[in-house]
């Protein structure tokens, strides 16, 4: 029991309170007593405080009667409900849903948006470009809907508010992939190395951004190995705006060609290569930025797709190493398959790779939000 001390008398705070409010009153002129204490109650020094005065109480009768009206007041605010229809979700962010049932697609349109989503599967096209959901459109208590993250984060891409532009002219680092002892994919029958194309293409890349006033960093110059967790960091120490990793790709087969982006997984997810949640489905730095992310990859594969046009092999998502520390948005970029010695013919001229790096740097300066010259 909580003791208090006034007036050199000790009280117990209920007691005290009680008193105050008038719960217990004396015969004598209608005032309160206090009762006398023995000194072999008294408290220790440590428990002992001052009793409340009435404006105290006062006061705090108020904050509890605001406390009240405010809770009574967000009992009268309409509850948002979650979307139980893809329609509902769609016009969430002002589009319209139609289900095209000869082909069990829906296309959900806004403007010249456009998005098409394949009943019970993952594949998408937003505006043509491929993209692959984090999960399958599914049938959920009788209707269409999509899953959380992919709402969160397509859908808000598509229809409602980018998160792309704004960074001005920033700090862009550029990561050529491998180098030094991993050459990466390569196809000796053309003679040639990612390491060497993916360093090709991103001191060409550079110039442009530099022409445009971006500072621009790669992670290597030359032909040397940096280890994977140190390319992030490289972007983290700057404060980069972007990171962009470069890459060309290899398949075991020779027939698989074309073109693809990547971000970081979101969490809880597969990643694109694989159909159920793997150990490593935490959140990591590079979640803060998901959609960000996607905005990015979104504009390097548009842009690829429109200079380039080979096969469009979507937009992504992975769990690379090279993304998952950063602190800015990022993307990792497959240039075209050394493996496939037709697209491998293409990607061995410097004109080809030009291409790509024009595209590239067009691509950056729409997610950046700065006009092309062209």
């Amino acid at each position: 029991m909580h003791l208090s001390k006034r007036s050199g008398t000790l009280l117990s705070f209920g007691v005290a309170a009680s008193f105050l409010l008038g719960g217990c009153q004396s015969t004598e002129s209608g005032k309160a007593v206090e009762p006398e204490v023995s000194a072999m109650e008294e408290a220790p020094s440590d428990l002992l405080g001052e009793i409340p005065l009435e404006e105290d109480i006062a006061k705090s009768r108020e904050a509890e009667l605001r406390e009240l009206e405010e809770a009574l007041a967000a009992e009268t605010q309409p509850k948002s409900r979650e979307p139980r229809t893809l329609a509902e979700q769609a016009k969430f962010y002002g589009a319209k849903a139609t289900r095209l049932a000869e082909t069990k697609q829906w296309r959900l349109s806004k403007g010249d948006r456009v998005l098409l989503l394949k009943e019970d599967s993952r594949f998408a096209e937003l505006d043509g470009v491929k993209v692959i959901l984090d999960a399958p459109l599914k049938r959920v208590r009788g209707s269409w809907l999509l899953g959380d993250s992919d709402r969160r984060i397509i859908l808000n891409s598509a229809f409602g508010s980018s998160e792309a532009g704004g960074i001005g002219i920033g700090t862009i680092v550029l990561d050529p992939g491998h180098g030094g002892v991993h050459d990466g994919a390569k196809n000796e029958r053309i003679g040639i190395l990612e390491k060497e194309l993916a360093l090709d293409v991103s001191l060409r890349l550079k110039g442009h951004l530099e022409s445009r006033g971006f500072k621009v960093v790669l992670t290597r110059y030359d032909d040397r190995h940096v280890e994977l967790k140190d390319r992030p960091e490289i972007a983290n120490g700057l404060k980069a705006d972007l990171f962009l990793s470069v890459h060309f790709n290899a398949a075991g087969r020779p027939d698989p060609h074309g073109l693809e982006t990547y971000l970081f997984t979101p969490a809880g997810y597969p990643s694109s290569s694989a159909t159920e949640v793997g150990d490593d489905a935490v959140p990591h730095p590079a979640n803060q930025r998901d959609q960000q992310n996607f905005e990015l990859a979104y504009a390097i594969q548009k842009s690829m797709l429109a200079r380039l046009g080979r096969e469009d092999r979507g937009v992504k998502k992975g769990r690379w190493a090279v993304l998952k520390t950063l602190n800015c948005p990022g993307a990792l970029v497959e240039c075209g398959f050394v493996s496939n010695d037709d697209e491998a013919l293409l990607i061995s001229t410097a004109g080809y790779r030009e291409r790509v790096a024009q595209s590239l740097f067009e691509a950056i300066l729409s997610y950046a939000g700065v006009e092309s010259d062209s």
